[in-house]
């Protein structure tokens, strides 16, 4: 808005002294202005305790006593008073000299026995974790040795029935072919029983005719025989 008004006025002599005039006034409020800082946490360094005051002097009234070591909030700095706010949100003045951006010792050694406590939990964690791994990969490794075992155990297994199999395709193949030397010499049989049969058929026939022949001689004999008996008698 100032800008504005800067601008409207220079058109004019009067305006432009008027605006010069205003540049002026707002450089001056700026530069009276106390430094400030951004509000950040400082600690109040080892001493006796310190008065934290309404103002910025021994003048003013104690708003609250600030023992060393405290952290504070770093609200604004003027020469050599600072401007703080206490962990309970007591404002007040207070030398800035008893201030620091650094913890107070028995900070720091609570703290580092604290990372100290923790590491060593940690580092016994780690310790407890590590034993863990180490029984899960003793039990890992027996249990490879046991799947070891059973496997070997299931190769001559299957060594032993690949073994069999090849024994039984064996024996099967040479069943197959005692079988076939079975039909074969069923068939032999058969053929040397219908020629027995044959044989045995003409052997009967040989003896029937021989037989008959033998009684055809017989009688054939025996009507010589006889004729000749009844000739004799008539030739006397």
């Amino acid at each position: 808005m100032t800008i504005k008004l800067i601008r409207m006025n220079l058109k004019t002599l009067p305006g432009y002294l008027m605006g010069l005039y205003l540049v002026i006034v707002i450089t001056f409020v700026f530069l009276s202005i106390p430094s400030t800082a951004q509000a950040k946490s400082l600690y109040v360094i080892p001493t006796a305790e310190i008065a934290l005051r309404s103002g910025k002097g021994n003048e003013y009234r104690v708003v609250a006593v600030i023992v060393n070591g405290s952290r504070v909030q770093l609200l604004k700095e003027d020469g050599d008073w600072a401007k703080i706010r206490t962990s309970d949100n007591k404002e007040g003045w207070m030398p800035k000299r008893y201030l620091s951006a650094s913890p107070p010792l028995k900070d720091v050694v609570a703290s580092l026995q604290s990372e100290r406590d923790r590491l060593k939990k940690q580092i016994s964690d780690l310790n407890k974790q590590l034993n863990e791994v180490s029984d899960a990969r003793n039990q890992h490794e027996q249990d490879l040795k046991a799947c070891i075992i059973d496997r070997d155990k299931l190769r001559k297994s299957y060594d032993s029935l690949k073994e069999d199999a090849a024994n039984v395709l064996n024996f099967k193949n040479a069943l197959s072919e005692t079988a076939e030397e079975l039909r074969e010499l069923k068939h032999k049989y058969n053929i040397a029983e219908q020629e027995n049969e044959h044989l045995r058929n003409n052997s009967r026939i040989k003896w029937f005719l021989a037989g008959g022949g033998l009684l055809l001689v017989g009688w054939i004999i025996g009507l010589i025989t006889t004729r000749g008996r009844k000739r004799r008698p008539t030739l006397l």
